[in-house]
């Protein structure tokens, strides 16, 4: 899916809930370009402080999610109607009904907590109801949460998988910080704030001022200008979502699919899932975005997938796992002397890859006998533990080698020797990597 069109102003906040740096391994899904967001960003936000100057007249606003919620009234938020009605008008139109597909679960989560129904369309200035977004701050899913601050909110997000991008569990997290918010400071413009740029910079804000409310923070600029746009937007959302007619848009409901779950005992991957019943793995990886590198993780896990094709996929899942050749990780038995630095080198990837998918910390010891998951497939994983040390069959990367100076060694094309170890040709190498530089037995490289 291209997301270069992305609505801007849904991103105003860049979603930054934490400060903390993003995970080392990048989500799967391809976020949207920053540099293209960032410059439509400052755009809308240039367009809605101009606006300000001549607000025009209120909406009216009389539908349930809109009266949920005690509506300001403010310039900001005029000018942002006007520019949502105007400039960003079809990007506003498509995150409006593709939230739809949304609405019945988010709704029932936001029943469950008690909050306001107004609080389902803060994902229009997050992420568009995109859930497998990524921000340049790191931020991600339909709520936009930072790592820490996921995990904070019983949210799994390691090598594996990431729960961020799983719409329902990632409302119900976003439920309950809002709780915790506006618990905190008894405002909703306020707990907005908070959501945004954190509640210790709000907290800092109001007490360096004195102010009480939000919209005197921003007449002082006390918060970020990412903060001072994402309240106001946020309430022309919802001035726009109770009348959509009257400023151009439509709203349609939205036809449920016929949707199944099954039990999958992993590591399996979804490619094999998939073309086990002729489907597209694109079709699962949608159905199943906090899978975001298209494996279900060791142990049991639910996996939502076609009705029609769960009877079939379950039975391949319980059946034929073992005949998954797609998946690029694989079991390893922990010998004598292995470190994962050792290992990493070995199988050409980085120590801290290692660590992730296996839990670990940094200075975490292996211990011999442990089983442990590496970033390898099972057949390559199988040829390197029997023939690590035999130099006709592999070559020991040492500093300074190059795919095409070892191919010329050993008489191979770079992409013959590209294929022999599953490497693209820009692959950056490691010393002490090994690469297979013989083909199997009764294969040429390129038949492999």
């Amino acid at each position: 899916m291209d997301r270069r069109w992305l609505l801007p102003v849904a991103l105003l906040c860049v979603s930054c809930v934490t400060a903390t740096p993003p995970s080392s391994d990048p989500p799967r899904a391809t976020p949207a370009d920053p540099e293209v967001l960032r410059s439509d960003l400052e755009l809308a936000w240039g367009g809605i402080v101009a606006r300000e100057q001549h607000p025009g007249s209120g909406p009216e606003v009389d539908v349930e999610a809109a009266a949920s919620i005690p509506m300001p009234d403010h310039r900001s938020i005029h000018g942002a109607v006007q520019y949502f009605s105007t400039s960003l008008r079809d990007k506003i139109q498509t995150s409006l009904l593709r939230a739809t597909r949304y609405r019945s679960m988010i709704d029932a989560i936001l029943d469950e907590h008690a909050l306001p129904k107004a609080l389902a369309y803060l994902p229009v200035i997050e992420s568009a109801y995109i859930p497998t977004l990524t921000s340049r701050a790191g931020a991600h899913g339909l709520w936009q949460f930072m790592p820490a601050t996921a995990r904070e909110y019983g949210l799994r997000v390691d090598w594996w998988i990431d729960e961020r991008a799983d719409p329902e569990k990632s409302t119900a997290a976003a439920a309950a910080f809002l709780t915790d918010l506006y618990r905190e400071f008894g405002d909703w413009s306020l707990a907005l704030a908070a959501y945004n740029c954190g509640p210790g910079r709000v907290r800092r804000a109001l007490e360096s001022t004195g102010a009480t409310t939000f919209w005197e923070l921003l007449e002082r600029s006390a918060l970020p200008k990412e903060t001072r746009g994402y309240v106001p937007t946020f309430y022309a959302t919802l001035h726009i979502a109770g009348d959509p007619e009257a400023y151009g848009f439509r709203l349609e409901p939205h036809a449920p699919a016929d949707l199944g779950t099954i039990t999958v005992d992993g590591p399996l991957s979804l490619r094999f899932l998939a073309g086990s019943a002729g489907l597209s793995e694109s079709e699962l990886q949608e159905l199943n975005p906090a899978l975001h590198r298209g494996l279900v993780p060791p142990g049991r896990r639910n996996v939502t997938v076609p009705a029609a094709a769960a009877p079939l996929l379950a039975e391949v899942a319980a059946t034929l796992r073992e005949d998954d050749t797609e998946i690029d990780v694989a079991a390893l038995v922990v010998r004598k002397g292995d470190t994962v630095t050792r290992l990493a080198r070995r199988f050409g990837t980085q120590p801290g890859t290692i660590l992730e998918m296996n839990d670990l910390r940094p200075g975490d010891s292996l211990r011999a006998g442990r089983s442990i998951y590496v970033p390898v497939n099972a057949r390559r994983l199988g040829t390197l533990l029997r023939h690590a040390d035999d130099e006709d069959v592999f070559h020991t990367v040492r500093k300074g080698d190059t795919l095409s100076a070892i191919a010329r060694k050993h008489k191979l094309s770079v992409g013959d020797l590209c294929e022999l170890n599953d490497l693209r040709k820009d692959a950056i190498l490691q010393p002490g990597q090994k690469l297979r530089v013989t083909p199997p037995r009764g294969l040429t490289a390129g038949g492999m």
